[in-house]
């Protein structure tokens, strides 16, 4: 797994409130526990988005397919290569890559005007 340098920090905060929590480690444990420390759901996650999506105030709500969506989209941004983002979604395909892949109207307008006549 490809993980920005900046994460890492981060990571390494998060694992020792794991420990201090007492919650295993290990690779088969789960991330993040529920408070009867067991495995959260997928569906448990989705609400749990929903939720902080509207205590957050947001005008739209996402689904949490949102976030990999997201992702590829900065992927692809950063890069400019459709293949990088194919392999970092592990699509099959590079047409369902371009699914993934949203530009925004400035970048469109942007790339327009560059078009020579």
């Amino acid at each position: 797994m490809f993980l920005p340098d900046a994460l890492l920090p981060k990571l390494r905060r998060f694992w020792r409130y794991k420990r201090a929590c007492g919650e295993r480690l290990d690779s088969d444990s789960p991330l993040f526990c529920s408070h009867r420390w067991r495995r959260l759901s997928k569906r448990r996650v989705q609400v749990l988005f929903r939720a902080w999506q509207i205590i957050a105030g947001f005008d739209r709500l996402y689904p949490f397919h949102a976030l990999r969506h997201t992702a590829v989209t900065n992927v692809y941004r950063a890069s400019r290569d459709l293949f990088l983002a194919q392999r970092f979604a592990r699509h099959a395909s590079p047409l369902t890559t371009v699914c993934y892949t949203h530009v925004c109207d400035e970048e469109l307008l942007a790339r327009v005007r560059g078009l020579a006549c």
